[in-house]
């Protein structure tokens, strides 16, 4: 590998819709871990871990404002430079501006290696492998774009055609960007050869990023510009997000790499996925005799290659039927051909407007102290398990419409209700009546596990009255 560091910048914005309803807006599947593996790694821990080695510099990481504390959770072990927040999300090329200004503000000049937080790669080593001759040519102002050294005529990729060879480095020009292909077409390019997928990984400086983006995209490099009076919120970077509000949305594949004559690619051959449906999900999974998916809580007679997921030990039987995918979650299943996911995109509009909610938030709702899981809800009540992380400590808060039962299952609870202070162990219950100001605390080494009844006339997250929160939320 080349001598000088490399930054990398994590891309952690996405929603992932396609893999509803393991993935919803509150919980992508950046934040999953949707393959095997002995860690049980999210996405996101995978991706920061391949360059977690010798070469590279903490990363940047830029996510969207409401996953921050999920984030800062999961890349707590790479210790990373910093997590950049965007407000919303304006596709790729604004995030990148975003962190290649926040590189630069702090003396960063050197190349940054720019990937998406939610791909598969199996083995990262030939990339890096080739990395000196990406970052000769980044150092000379160039935007090297990795592309994949396709291994089947696939239609959900866009491609790259390669033009002529860069003397000296396993890089080329680009002849043209194409847009994602019919299998007659993709098939022609695996023959003809000199076509690969577009991996939505580069390699530049970030003076040379901005400098293309100023030519190509000049509104989005103005409103990127002046909201880089970048503020520090606990452990996030904030830039302005007022600033932000104007900023177009867009790609830095059409913002600049499209029609920038600076850009060249190195083609690269790694097992890689974008995990962007669940057909890709089961290429990538194990499989079993008949073809179906390992799960342990799958019974399966007569029935072969299935992609089964169920969460929490629910278990699934299959009889008969083969080529489906069936995902199970707390508060919603997914039950489709594998030939018929293109449409999932479709299904999602209409249950957008009876449903909405499920695309949202999984039963399990993550908060920075930890996280709910809602158990039962009916008319007028609901019940959930709370889970609080070790030094952690909801907001001083109160409720103008419902009333709450805290019962004690483990660890050690510290509660103050109307500034009377109690400590509740195993077993043990208070009851916080509508308009109490409450807190509750775990400042001991294990989780603390609380099932909270609330009754009342309105349940949900709206009355929250926050009063003391050190986690900065309002």
């Amino acid at each position: 590998m080349n001598t000088t560091l490399i930054t990398p910048v994590i891309l952690a914005g996405g929603i992932g819709t396609r893999l509803w309803p393991l993935s919803r807006q509150a919980m992508p599947k950046q934040f999953l871990s949707l393959l095997d593996n002995k860690n049980q790694q999210s996405l996101l821990q995978s991706t920061l871990v391949r360059v977690a080695t010798e070469g590279f510099n903490p990363a940047i990481l830029v996510c969207n404002e409401q996953h921050r504390f999920i984030a800062a959770q999961q890349a707590a072990f790479a210790k990373p430079h910093a997590i950049v927040l965007e407000p919303e999300g304006k596709n790729t090329a604004p995030a990148i501006a975003l962190a290649a200004h926040y590189a630069l503000k702090n003396n960063i000049t050197g190349p940054l290696l720019v990937m998406p937080a939610d791909h598969y790669i199996e083995d990262f080593t030939p990339l890096t492998a080739q990395l000196s001759d990406a970052v000769t040519l980044a150092e000379q102002g160039k935007l090297v774009t990795f592309s994949i050294t396709p291994t089947e005529p696939h239609t959900g990729y866009g491609y790259i055609k390669q033009g002529t060879a860069i003397i000296g480095t396993a890089c080329f020009e680009v002849d043209q960007f194409k847009e994602k292909p019919d299998l007659a077409t993709a098939s022609t390019y695996l023959t003809e050869g000199g076509y690969s997928w577009n991996s939505g990984m580069f390699l530049f400086t970030p003076a040379a990023y901005l400098k293309e983006l100023e030519r190509f995209a000049p509104k989005i490099a103005k409103s990127v510009a002046s909201a880089t009076d970048f503020k520090q919120d606990l452990a996030f970077t904030r830039a302005n997000t007022h600033a932000l509000e104007s900023c177009p949305s867009d790609s830095i594949d059409y913002a600049i790499l499209e029609r920038s004559n600076n850009v060249v690619v190195m083609p690269v051959a790694l097992k890689w996925s974008d995990v962007g449906s669940f057909s890709a999900l089961a290429t990538l999974s194990k499989k079993e005799p008949q073809g179906n998916s390992p799960h342990q809580e799958h019974i399966a007679q007569n029935s072969g290659n299935n992609l089964v997921i169920s969460e929490d030990r629910h278990t699934i039987a299959t009889l008969g039927v083969s080529d489906l995918a069936i995902i199970h979650t707390h508060d919603a299943t997914l039950i489709a051909d594998q030939n018929a996911l293109d449409a999932l995109p479709l299904l999602l509009k209409q249950l957008a407007s009876t449903h909405n909610n499920k695309l949202a938030h999984h039963q399990v709702v993550y908060r920075p102290w930890g996280n709910y899981r809602t158990l039962v809800e009916s008319i007028g009540f609901k019940v959930k398990k709370i889970t609080v992380k070790s030094g952690a400590r909801l907001s001083t808060q109160r409720h103008q419409h419902r009333a709450e039962h805290w019962v004690v299952v483990s660890g050690t609870a510290d509660i103050c209700i109307d500034q009377q202070s109690l400590t509740l162990t195993h077993d043990q219950s208070c009851y916080i009546g509508a308009k109490q100001l409450h807190s509750l605390a775990n400042n001991q080494p294990e989780p603390l596990i609380v099932i909270e009844v609330q009754t009342g006339a309105i349940l949900d997250e709206s009355d929250i009255e926050r009063f003391d929160d050190v986690y900065g939320r309002k």
